[in-house]
C-alpha cells in the first residue's frame, strides 16, 4: 500500500557547468498568454467546495461542458471516490464521517445524476468501500468490539479464525456487501495489525474499484540518488525551492520526456513543487503555465498523449508530445481523468494520492 503524508523531503562538474542556472521564483509565475494547444477530447473528475461547508462533484469535458453529479454535506478535502465497472454508478465516501461513527457514503447514479446517502455497516470502523465485478456496493471494515483469543486464533461467532504469523497487534477485518438495502457480511479474517486490516481481506483484491485503489493513470516516480547527475543539475537550476520540506528529487517518465519533482521521504511519500520538464535540448524548465504555490503537492497522471499535473486546487492538462499547455483549471480539487468503463482499478495508493 502506498500512502501520502504532510512530510515532503556537489554541483555536476560536467553537464551542469555548461548550462546557466535558472532561478526559481518565490511566487507563482503568471499564466502564459499563448493560446492553449488543441488536444484529443478528454473528461476530468473534480471536486469543488460548496457553501457553506459542502462539496460538489463534477465531470468536466474538454469542450467546456460541466456536469454537476452530486453535492454532499462534507468537506472536499479527503473525499474518496469509486466507480462501478459499467461506469453507470459511483460512490463518494467521507472518511472523516467514518471516524466519528459508522459514517456515510453517497451512492450516485451517473446517468440520471441522482445521489442518495447510504449508511455504512454499524459494526466496526469502515476503512474503504467499492464495487464488486457485478456492480454491488462493498464495505471493508476493522472490528472494534471485544475479541476472544485462544492461542493462535480468535473465537468469533463460534468459529476459530487463525491469527497470521508475526502479528504485532492482531485483530479482525470484515467485508460486507449491500443486498436489498441491508449489509451482509461475506468475509472475516484475522489481521497482523489494524493498519493492514483492509488489505488482509481477499475481497479487497477482487473489487473492480475501491476507495483504497490506486489511480491507473498515475505515473510512477523514482527517487534520485543525492549524488546523481540529474539531482546535481536540478540543484543548479533550482537553487531556491521556495520551501524547506525534507526530501529529494524524483524522476517521472512521460511521453514528453523526463519530468522531475521534489519528493518527500519517509514511510509515506508524495510529490510536490518545484517541477521541471526536460526539454529536447536538455534544459530543464517549469511546465508551461503550471504556476502552483511553492509548497503545493503535485500528482502526475497520463492518458494517451495527455499529461495531467494536479495540485491541491489546480489542474493543468498538457499535450505530452509537444509539452504545450492544453487547459488550465483553478479552484478545483482531486482532479483526475474520468475512468473508462470496465477498467479494473489496480490495488495501490489511495484515490487522493494516486502517486507511487
Amino acid at each position: 500500500m502506498v500512502r501520502t503524508s504532510s512530510l515532503f523531503s556537489a554541483l555536476l562538474l560536467v553537464s551542469a557547468c555548461q548550462k546557466p542556472p535558472e532561478d526559481s521564483p518565490a511566487t507563482p509565475r503568471a499564466a502564459p498568454q499563448a493560446a492553449p494547444v488543441k488536444v484529443a477530447p478528454y473528461s476530468l473528475s473534480v471536486l469543488q467546495d460548496a457553501a457553506p461547508s459542502g462539496c460538489t462533484w463534477l465531470r468536466l469535458e474538454s469542450d467546456g461542458r460541466r456536469r454537476v453529479l452530486v453535492t454532499v454535506d462534507a468537506a472536499c478535502e479527503g473525499l474518496q471516490l469509486a466507480w462501478s465497472p459499467d461506469g453507470k454508478h459511483a460512490v463518494v465516501r467521507d472518511p472523516a464521517g467514518s471516524a466519528r461513527g459508522p459514517g456515510r457514503v453517497w451512492r450516485v447514479d451517473l446517468t440520471s445524476g441522482q445521489g442518495a446517502a447510504q449508511l455504512l455497516p454499524e459494526e466496526g470502523l469502515t476503512g474503504a468501500v467499492g464495487f464488486d465485478s457485478v456492480g454491488r456496493l462493498v464495505a471493508l471494515t476493522t472490528h472494534t468490539g471485544a475479541l476472544v483469543r485462544r492461542d493462535d486464533d480468535f473465537l468469533f461467532e463460534g468459529r476459530r479464525i487463525p491469527i497470521p504469523e508475526l502479528a504485532e497487534g492482531p485483530g479482525l477485518a470484515h467485508a460486507y456487501r449491500l443486498e436489498a438495502g441491508a449489509w451482509k457480511r461475506i468475509e472475516t479474517v484475522a489481521t497482523r495489525t489494524d493498519a493492514d486490516a483492509v488489505f488482509a481481506l481477499a475481497t479487497t483484491e477482487m473489487l473492480a474499484s475501491s476507495t483504497v485503489a490506486g489511480d491507473p493513470d498515475a505515473l510512477v516516480a523514482q527517487a534520485l540518488d543525492e549524488d546523481s547527475q540529474d539531482a546535481a543539475r536540478l540543484d543548479a537550476v533550482v537553487p531556491r525551492r521556495g520551501h524547506d520540506v525534507f526530501g529529494g528529487w524524483a524522476r517521472v517518465e512521460s511521453r514528453g520526456g523526463p519530468l522531475f519533482a521534489w519528493r518527500t521521504v519517509g514511510e509515506q511519500t508524495a510529490l510536490m513543487m518545484p517541477v521541471r520538464w526536460e526539454l529536447e535540448d536538455g534544459h530543464l524548465a517549469e511546465p508551461e503555465g503550471l504556476a502552483l504555490p511553492a509548497q503545493s503537492p503535485v500528482r502526475v497522471l497520463a492518458r494517451g498523449d495527455l499529461l495531467l499535473l494536479a495540485g491541491e486546487t489546480q489542474a493543468r492538462v498538457y499535450d505530452a508530445g509537444t509539452r504545450r499547455l492544453a487547459a488550465t483549471f483553478d479552484g478545483l480539487r482531486a482532479a483526475r481523468f474520468w475512468p473508462e468503463p470496465a477498467a479494473r482499478v489496480p490495488h495501490g495508493a489511495t484515490a487522493a494520492s494516486g502517486q507511487r
